[in-house]
């Protein structure tokens, strides 16, 4: 029995020094997610839709009335003439420049040196409080992937945060660059938030003169709590005597579903061999001082109930390609080859008002006419 106790002992102290070796172990991580798709964080339908654009006058339909969000913050919490860290850089992707043959592209794509319009020398701090800080470090509009910033990020706190960007908008129109990061407690970080290019050129953004954003930081660890900071900015990379908005022209072939005073709904194309089903272009416009959401549900093709996925929210103020797509496997399960009538009922309404309904419709449409 004793003889039992010794090696139970024995066992033990093993185990626990086995333990102890692993305390004080940690790591830190950082995500920054990038690419066109579906819009995150409850944002759907990413604008794939076509259109010229003119940066100076309204679309001929749906735009005369489009109102403005509530005084996003245009130099962040401490102003525009902080100095910014002079911060080690190893751990950062090289810019890259853009292959010379890309057709549209933003900004300069040779090689040379950036125009003024690239905004190469622009840099603002955003926050600088006890908890956070975050900044512009530099902007290159022909970095390898897209238009993009430099950003350096400090948490203050001893939570691991996550930051993002959320109700994103380049000159008018959303457009989100999907990013996110993840700075440990008490860490540094820096990182590269871009815009795809082939996202803004289908916007018809020739120039970046004006990002409205919400800055997101929460617990990453602690979703229910509260977040440090959920609030909007304005950023004009080429000063704000610049700042444009990118605006449709109306085309021949728009099939306007709704123009009202407080949004527009234009049907702009169809796509029938969409790779991911058959798709419906849209372009939306939000006319009111709210965030505006637009859906459909209980949606027929030939007859025959088959929902598409959507759902679009629209910033205050802005405007959006959205697409209405209808999965091809949906689809084929329900034996549809061909579409030839979309009956679509439609609503709208705000986002911290979902009892009031500011569209509520069924539009009978035609694709092939």
């Amino acid at each position: 029995m004793r003889k039992s106790a010794v090696i139970f002992m024995l066992i033990f102290t093993l185990v626990m020094a086995a333990v102890c070796s692993g305390c004080g172990a940690g790591s830190s991580s950082g995500a920054q997610p990038g690419g066109e798709s579906s819009q995150s964080a409850g944002k759907t339908g990413d604008a794939k839709g076509d259109g010229t654009a003119s940066s100076q006058t309204q679309g001929k339909a749906g735009d005369e009335k489009a109102g403005g969000s509530a005084s996003p913050q245009t130099q962040g919490k401490t102003g525009g003439d902080a100095q910014i860290p002079d911060t080690n850089e190893s751990a950062v992707t090289d810019w890259g420049t853009a292959d010379a043959g890309t057709k549209a592209d933003i900004g300069t794509k040779d090689g040379s040196a950036p125009s003024k319009g690239s905004a190469s020398d622009f840099s603002q701090v955003i926050v600088d409080n006890e908890e956070l800080y975050f900044a512009i470090k530099n902007v290159r509009a022909d970095a390898a992937l897209g238009y993009t910033w430099k950003a350096y990020v400090e948490n203050r706190t001893d939570k691991n945060l996550m930051f993002s960007f959320e109700k994103v908008s380049v000159n008018g129109v959303m457009c989100d660059p999907f990013w996110a990061e993840v700075i440990s407690s008490g860490k540094k970080g820096n990182c590269e938030i871009t815009w795809m290019r082939d996202a803004l050129q289908k916007r018809g953004i020739d120039e970046v003169t004006q990002v409205d954003f919400t800055l997101n930081v929460y617990n990453d660890d602690d979703y229910t709590e509260a977040p440090l900071m959920h609030d909007p900015f304005t950023v004009c990379p080429l000063g704000e005597d610049k700042a444009s908005e990118t605006v449709r022209e109306s085309a021949d072939t728009d099939q306007v579903l709704v123009d009202n005073d407080s949004c527009s709904v234009i049907v702009t194309g169809f796509e029938p061999d969409n790779s991911w089903g058959f798709a419906m272009q849209v372009y939306l416009v939000n006319k009111t001082d709210k965030d505006l959401v637009f859906s459909a549900n209980n949606t027929s093709i030939n007859g025959i109930m088959c929902d598409p996925f959507w759902a679009d929210i629209v910033a205050a103020g802005k405007r959006s390609y959205a697409t209405v797509l209808w999965d091809k496997n949906a689809l084929a399960e329900n034996e549809i080859t061909e579409v030839k009538e979309i009956s679509l009922p439609m609503i709208v309404y705000s986002d911290d008002d979902i009892g009031t309904l500011l569209v509520d419709e069924t539009f009978e449409l035609t694709p092939g006419n």
